[in-house]
C-alpha cells in the first residue's frame, strides 16, 4: 500500500495547500479545489479497484483515515461553495445565513447519532464491519445509499466519517465568518484580560457557558452563545474557537450524567459549606 498511498497523499496535500493559497476569491477558489480533488479521487479509486490489502488492519486504516480525509475536503468545499454563492447582502443577513447553516449541520449529525457516538468515542469494535470491503451488499441491513456504491472501492461507513470530518471543518469555518461579522460590528472590541486563567477543560467551560445561557441570567437571556463564549474565553484566557457547538453535542451524547462539571461545582461548594459549619 505504501508504494502508492504515501506518495499519493503527500503529493495531494502539497498541491492542495498551493492551490488553496493561489486564489483570493472564495467561490472561484472552491470551484478550482473541487475539480482538483475530484481528479485525485478518481485516480485513487482506479487504483483501489485492483488493489488487495495485505491485512485487515491496513484496510481499516485506509478506509477510516486516509480516504475520508480526501472525501471530507470535497464535501467541505462543495458546502462552502453553496453557502457563499447564496450569501445575502448585509451583516444581519449574512450572520443569519451562517447560523442557519450551522443548525442544519447539527441536525444532520443528530440523524446519525449512533455512528457519531461510535466515531467520536474512538471505538474500534465494529471497524471490521464498517471499514472493510465486502464482496456483497446486504439489501436488508445496508443504508439505501450503499446499494448504489461500488463495493470494490468503498466500504459501508467511509462516507459517514468524511461527513463528520467535513461538518467539523464547516462549523469552524462558519464560526470564523460569524466572528468576522461581530468584530466589524464592534461587538468584540474590549480589553483583553490577563489576570485570570481557566485551569479546567474546554468541555467544562462550554458546559458552564450553556448553563449561563439557558438560565436567562445574562441580559435576561438575550445573548448569543457564541458571543458569550468569546467573552468568557477572553476573561479566562482560553481559546474557544475550535467549535463550541460540536463540544455541546458531545455533552448531549453523554450516556449517564450530562452535567458532570456543574454537579462537581455544586458538590465542592456544599462540601466547603459543610466544613465551615463544623
Amino acid at each position: 500500500m505504501n508504494s502508492f498511498c504515501t506518495p499519493f497523499f503527500q503529493e495531494l496535500e502539497r498541491d492542495f495547500v498551493l492551490l488553496k493559497n493561489s486564489e483570493s476569491n472564495t467561490i472561484v477558489g472552491c470551484q478550482n479545489i473541487i475539480c482538483f480533488l475530484e481528479k485525485k479521487l478518481k485516480k485513487l479509486n482506479k487504483w483501489l479497484k485492483k488493489y488487495r490489502f495485505d491485512c485487515e488492519k491496513n484496510e481499516i486504516y485506509f478506509f477510516k483515515e486516509l480516504k475520508p480525509s480526501l472525501i471530507s475536503k470535497i464535501l467541505f468545499y462543495q458546502n462552502v461553495l453553496k453557502i457563499e454563492s447564496t450569501l445575502p447582502p448585509g451583516k444581519k443577513g449574512k450572520k443569519k445565513h451562517y447560523v442557519k447553516a450551522i443548525h442544519k449541520l447539527l441536525e444532520n449529525v443528530r440523524e446519525d447519532r449512533e455512528f457519531y457516538e461510535y466515531y467520536r468515542s474512538r471505538s474500534t469494535y465494529n471497524d471490521h464491519i464498517y471499514f472493510v470491503r465486502r464482496p456483497y451488499k446486504d439489501i436488508f441491513r445496508d443504508d439505501p445509499m450503499q446499494l448504489f456504491f461500488d463495493s470494490k472501492i468503498s466500504t459501508s461507513h467511509e462516507y459517514q466519517v468524511a461527513q463528520l470530518i467535513s461538518s467539523d471543518m464547516l462549523v469552524n469555518y462558519l464560526e470564523r465568518k460569524i466572528d468576522e461579522i461581530n468584530h466589524k460590528s464592534g461587538k468584540a472590541s474590549f480589553r483583553d484580560p490577563v489576570n485570570y486563567n481557566w485551569s479546567g477543560t474546554k468541555i467544562d467551560l462550554v458546559e458552564l457557558i450553556y448553563a449561563l445561557k439557558h438560565s436567562g441570567l445574562i441580559n435576561n437571556g438575550n445573548t448569543d452563545v457564541k458571543e458569550l463564549a468569546m467573552h468568557l474565553g477572553k476573561v479566562f484566557n482560553i481559546e474557544l474557537e475550535d467549535n463550541i457547538y460540536r463540544i455541546y453535542q458531545d455533552i448531549k451524547l453523554r450516556k449517564t450524567v450530562r452535567t458532570k462539571f456543574l454537579n462537581r461545582l455544586a458538590d465542592n461548594l456544599n462540601q466547603k459549606l459543610n466544613e465551615e459549619d463544623l
